[in-house]
This record gives C-alpha cells, structure tokens and sequence, in this order.
C-alpha cells in the first residue's frame, strides 16, 4: 500500500480524454484516481470494460450498457459503481446530460497510462 499523501488534482494540467472530454489524473495504490470533466451535451463514443468507482462533483451524467440495460443516472452528490465487464455483457460509455459541464471524481481498477 502506498504511503498517506496529497492528490493536488487542482496542480495538475488536464489531458485530452475523448473529443470534448478532458480529466487529471495520478496512479494511486495500482488505481487510476482522475476527475475528469465531460462538456455540455459529450458523450463517449467507445465503450469502456474496466471498472469504476464515481462521485458525481457537479452536473448529471448518464451511462448506457452495451448488453441492452437501462441507462444508470446520477446527479451532482450520488455516487456510482461500474463493474468491470467483458465487450457485450455491461460494458458502458457516459454522456454529460446537464446544461453545462458535468464534473466526476473516478477510481478505475486500472494504473494511469
């Protein structure tokens, strides 16, 4: 396990995430911790497998499944979960569903880069 420590995600420069789509990040303990910030009305195009742990800061985001579910929703304050998920059984990609830019706060069971 990694040593107590600051994240200073406010120090670090954003990174192009997707079209639209830009986030911070740090490995931390072998996960990738990131806020990242989805413009008015972006959505991912591709679809993700890895799993993630999410707070939403600001906004409203919603996130499709590849295996045919409902879509998740959550507002500014609610927490979510994404297991991981192999290609057509609950792989989901998120798409900014407020007026203005949606903020998130992610744990990914994947390293940075």
């Amino acid at each position: 396990m990694d040593e107590a420590r600051n994240v200073p995600f406010g120090d670090m420069e954003w990174t192009d995430d997707a079209p639209g789509i830009r986030a911070r990040e740090a490995a931390v303990d072998g996960a990738r911790w990131a806020t990242v910030e989805y413009g008015e009305g972006v959505g991912r195009e591709d679809w993700c497998e890895e799993g993630h742990r999410g707070f939403v800061i600001s906004g409203r985001i919603e996130y499709q499944f590849d295996d045919g579910r409902g879509p998740l929703r959550a507002s500014k304050g609610e927490a979510f979960l994404h297991p991981p998920a192999p290609p057509g059984n609950g792989a989901h990609r998120g798409r900014n569903i407020a007026p203005g830019p949606t903020h998130l706060f992610l744990i990914g069971d994947r390293p940075e880069g």
